[in-house]
């Protein structure tokens, strides 16, 4: 096997080095997919609340209000961590049971990753 000159095995390093990067940012990440609210579960022209963030976990597709989260199986009381509004109308969430205690709306056509503290404590939600 030839020795090849020091310049030309750095330019072919480099290279290399430029081809491999190129590859992996053309590549798409499951992170990316997944945090397209597009993709997120939800039935049409509903509200809908995730377990986690970008729409994953347990979640429910609501028409009307839940009252009580704790009610509900899926873990999703004091833990809402992303909703998606595609019902119509805005919605209220509630920091407490039975509609009690507003903490933020989301508008109709928001998706998004609730911030804390809010995300730890919704425990109800409907349209308001």
């Amino acid at each position: 096997m030839p020795i090849m000159p020091l310049r030309s095995r750095r330019l072919g390093l480099g290279l290399a080095a430029l081809v491999g990067t190129a590859a992996m940012l053309a590549m798409p990440t499951s992170a990316q997919a997944a945090g397209d609210p597009a993709t997120w579960p939800c039935d049409p022209s509903e509200f809908c609340i995730y377990h986690d963030a970008q729409g994953g976990g347990a979640h429910y597709s609501l028409a009307d209000g839940a009252s009580n989260l704790g009610a509900l199986a899926g873990g999703l009381n004091d833990h809402v961590w992303s909703v998606k509004n595609i019902s119509g109308d805005d919605w209220c969430l509630y920091r407490d049971a039975d509609y009690a205690n507003e903490i933020q709306v989301i508008l109709d056509g928001q998706a998004l990753d609730l911030a804390s503290p809010v995300r730890d404590q919704v425990s109800s939600v409907e349209p308001c």
